[in-house]
């Protein structure tokens, strides 16, 4: 039977360095993994994102077909386990198009488990990192200053996000759903201290053998937040009068330049 791990989920809490250090390490991983990243499913991760905005009976089915699509190439006598990975099954992040919460989520997972077992007889683990929730807020209140024009503070985005905050919930209300399936988590808090970071939990759910998992190439920590007041000086700037074309350059130049001098204090 083919043991399939998903990790759904959630933004904000390390996805992005799991993701590069599986690219990075795909030759490495290959004989005993087969690794899926969101770029070997991208119509069904955009089936998730659109089902999480209008979660309808279109988008559902939308979701399954695309489901069924990536199932149907998996060779079910590979004996090899498959890894998922990418927090846009999930659907949207909370904050962003109106949405305050992950609630298609369940019924995402619930798809992905049915159309697994129907196409592969076999019932996926479901695996999310959860993290803290001011740090989730922070992290994501600033993830969504630099990639829309928010213009709440962190006071009132939070006050917004308040049903979204508590990750660990939304797990729960996937395990009901996609009972008697496994569905595992780890906070970011914990996993971030072990030697392989966020892709530690990951690597024990597909038993990853002692000798390839000591020679991963491990990548350091992506997609961080500088630490020199950059968020209330988007917060401002999404506040301007600039319009869209000028606000993305402001943006683009101030990150590239923030990226310029951590890596001169690095190297100092």
């Amino acid at each position: 039977m083919t043991r399939i791990v998903i990790h759904a989920g959630f933004h904000k809490t390390g996805t992005t360095t799991v993701q590069t250090t599986l690219q990075a390490n795909r030759a490495l991983l290959e004989p005993h993994l087969r690794v899926c990243l969101k770029a070997d499913f991208e119509r069904l991760t955009k089936a998730a994102r659109a089902y999480s905005l209008a979660p309808d009976e279109a988008g559902r089915a939308a979701v399954g077909r695309e489901a069924a699509r990536f199932f149907r190439r998996l060779d079910r006598d590979d004996p090899r386990p498959v890894l998922m990975a990418s927090e846009d099954l999930s659907g949207h992040l909370p904050g962003r198009r109106g949405l305050t919460r992950y609630h298609a989520t369940a019924e995402i997972m619930a798809l992905l488990s049915e159309t697994a077992v129907a196409r592969l007889d076999a019932a996926p683990v479901f695996f999310f990192s959860t993290r803290e929730r001011d740090a989730w807020l922070r992290s994501t209140w600033w993830q969504n200053l630099r990639s829309t024009r928010l213009t709440l503070d962190l006071d009132r985005y939070a006050e917004e996000l308040a049903g979204a905050v508590d990750l660990e919930a939304i797990v729960a209300e996937v395990a009901v759903r996609v009972g008697p399936a496994q569905v595992a988590s780890e906070p970011l808090e914990t996993s971030r201290s072990r030697r392989e970071g966020p892709l530690a939990p990951l690597l024990d759910l597909v038993a990853l053998p002692p000798e390839p998992r000591a020679a991963l190439e491990l990548r350091p920590p992506e997609n961080v937040q500088p630490d020199i007041g950059l968020a209330e000086v988007f917060l401002a700037l999404n506040r301007s009068g600039l319009d869209d074309r000028h606000l993305r350059e402001a943006k683009k130049t101030l990150r590239r330049l923030a990226i310029r001098q951590a890596d001169g204090d690095r190297a100092a």
